[in-house]
């Protein structure tokens, strides 16, 4: 009988700390401090884009799918697949500059950036990214918060995953054409 205890009790923990990981996960894709309620509707009422929601649904159904089977929590995109990263690209905002370029913010692959992009190139290539259009360009993973890529007209930190190195080579491959259509 006390073998059977142990074993529930394993059980229940090992579910608890399952359901804190999805729950803290759930929480930082959606940008929110907490999932409390502060009674307080300036802390508790928030803009919360569709993308960022239907990524959450997703989150927690996959998490509850390896919790029914064993397996670990999913929370990562596969760099491998930069086809079904790019797919999950979404734009937030777009502020021109009245001296130019556009300030972009978005989401892509389980990662929030902004990027300062223009139309042309820079009259400095070390100015840009590359081939890019983009001068400056900064990559924070959504579920640990860590800053894992900044570009400020040179590297302030070269991407320090895999995951984002493919996040960075996407966007320096498109994100110009996509925002400029040229």
């Amino acid at each position: 009988m006390n073998a059977k205890k142990n074993t529930k009790t394993s059980t229940n923990k090992a579910k608890a700390l399952h359901m804190a990981a999805v729950t803290a996960a759930v929480r930082n894709r959606l940008g929110l401090e907490t999932l409390e309620d502060r009674k307080r509707d300036a802390l508790d009422f928030h803009d919360i884009s569709v993308a960022s929601i239907r990524d959450a649904i997703a989150l927690a159904f996959e998490a509850g799918v390896a919790a029914g089977s064993g397996a670990p929590a999913p929370f990562k995109f596969d760099p491998a697949d930069p086809g079904e990263m790019l797919d999950t690209l979404e734009i937030t905002k777009k502020t021109g500059r009245p001296t130019g370029g556009t300030w972009v913010k978005g989401n892509i692959a389980g990662h929030t950036f902004e990027a300062l992009v223009f139309p042309e190139h820079a009259t400095d290539a070390a100015f840009e990214m590359g081939d890019s259009r983009i001068s400056k360009l900064w990559l924070q993973e959504h579920f640990t918060h860590t800053e894992v890529a900044c570009f400020d007209r040179g590297w302030d930190r070269q991407p320090t995953t895999d995951a984002a190195k493919v996040v960075v080579g996407l966007l320096a491959a498109g994100l110009a054409e996509h925002i400029f259509g040229k």
